[in-house]
């Protein structure tokens, strides 16, 4: 305990002193009406300027987050790594801590333990915040997409990424910045779509971290797929409503997504209120004709989400799905037909059939499954019960990567094992369905 106090008796350098009394003085000028005796275009100019200075402080944050892991402060102060350091020392949420330790981990210079320099893991990134032209949004978003190249890709082709995000982050916002990565990395993707669909699986996550208030916190990253969905269905469900006496919807956005969010919820959670699923979330997935026909490569959502293609078509058992499909030159060749979702009196007959999954030996219920075409529905399957069945998430996501295939005879779905699995692929029902149409 005495140590720790030792170390809680510090002095600040003589240079964060002087940087101090410049932002006090500077501080006290603008108390003073330094910015009311300014030009418009003076404000316009202390606005940019002002956030130039800003962007660069963090980089000397950088520099002593990487040193206090170095010398292992952590320990001596009994706290769980760097980011448990900076919450009780700097007072910060969990979440801005783990962003500013990620941020020196890919930003901050040090040393190493025989006090040889070592570059940061993103160079251009940190050189172009040190001159003030990336903010701390702009260089997580950087961050973020390099995150999502796949593990086998070349460094020169990082290298390249991150030098285009780095020169055009002083035209983008993060958001589009974000846009443009993905962009690239699909142009990096020399493995196929598959490829970069199992490295957005890897990188999915989703948390709700409980707050002493009793609310909530959510953290994570989506698949492409499941956030085109959940948009989808958030979206018209958010829309500002009328109040009484035409009063506006006083509701920001969040929180109208928020409700939207929470309406979503409650029906899962009411089962005895099944949802009639002739007004499913609309989807509009724009992509060319050769996409359609190979099934490979990204196409792009309503959104401005990339999403590849096999999860685009996958996407449209469970929402209504328009497909744009443009020529080379981004021209509308036709609109696709908009895919027909099974009705409520469907889904409760595949319910009264399957009883839930129908997948072999598969015991989740009708309430954890989704409506699966056994001709797919961009193949011209029609969304009749003799070409339908119910299907956990986790076997739609996979039964076609192991080589299952599903066929319907005598009004039953019928799973046709891979060829490794049983040579003489035998048909298989499932054991519940199997009772069922024996009579059980």
């Amino acid at each position: 305990m005495a140590e720790r106090s030792q170390l809680l008796d510090g002095s600040p350098s003589t240079e964060l002193l002087a940087l101090q009394a410049a932002v006090d003085g500077y501080l006290t000028a603008v108390a003073e009406g330094l910015h009311e005796r300014s030009s418009n275009a003076d404000v316009v100019a202390e606005l940019q300027g002002l956030e130039r200075v800003g962007r660069m402080l963090p980089v000397a944050g950088h520099s002593l987050i990487t040193t206090a892991e170095a010398r292992s402060l952590p320990a001596l102060f009994g706290s769980h790594g760097v980011s448990g350091l900076l919450q009780e020392l700097l007072l910060l949420s969990p979440y801005e801590a783990k962003c500013r330790v990620g941020a020196a981990r890919n930003l901050g210079r040090h040393r190493d333990s025989a006090g040889v320099p070592v570059a940061p893991v993103l160079p251009m990134t940190a050189g172009a915040q040190l001159e003030g032209d990336v903010s701390p949004e702009q260089a997580r978003v950087i961050g973020q997409t390099l995150e999502l190249l796949p593990q086998t890709c070349p460094d020169e082709d990082r290298r390249l990424v991150e030098k285009q995000l780095v020169e055009t982050a002083t035209k983008l916002r993060p958001r589009e910045l974000g846009i443009l990565g993905r962009q690239l990395v699909a142009e990096l993707d020399h493995e196929g779509v598959l490829s970069s669909d199992a490295e957005h699986e890897r990188h999915r996550s989703l948390s709700l971290i409980g707050q002493a208030d009793g609310s909530y916190r959510v953290f994570g990253r989506l698949t492409p797929a499941c956030g085109a969905q959940l948009l989808a269905w958030l979206t018209p469900r958010s829309a500002p409503l009328a109040g009484e006496n035409g009063e506006s919807d006083r509701r920001t956005a969040t929180q109208r997504n928020h409700d939207a969010l929470a309406d979503l919820a409650g029906m899962a959670v009411r089962r005895d209120e099944l949802e009639d699923a002739q007004a499913p979330a609309q989807v509009v997935v724009l992509l060319t004709a050769t996409q359609l026909i190979d099934r490979r490569g990204w196409a792009q959502t309503s959104f401005g989400q990339l999403v590849s293609v096999p999860d685009a078509l996958r996407l449209a058992d469970e929402a209504a799905l328009t497909f744009l499909v443009r020529a080379a030159n981004g021209a509308i060749l036709a609109e696709g037909r908009s895919k027909r979702i099974a009705t409520r009196a469907q889904t409760l007959a595949l319910i009264g059939r399957d009883r839930g999954c129908s997948f072999p030996s598969c015991d989740r219920p009708p309430e954890w499954t989704q409506r699966h075409h056994v001709i797919g529905w961009a193949d011209g399957g029609r969304t009749d019960i003799d070409n339908l069945t119910l299907l956990c998430g986790a076997h739609h996501r996979s039964f076609e990567r192991a080589g299952w295939q599903c066929r319907m005879q005598d009004g039953l779905p019928w799973w046709i094992p891979p060829r490794w699995l049983d040579p003489e692929q035998r048909p298989r029902l499932n054991p519940r369905i199997e009772r069922r149409s024996g009579g059980g």
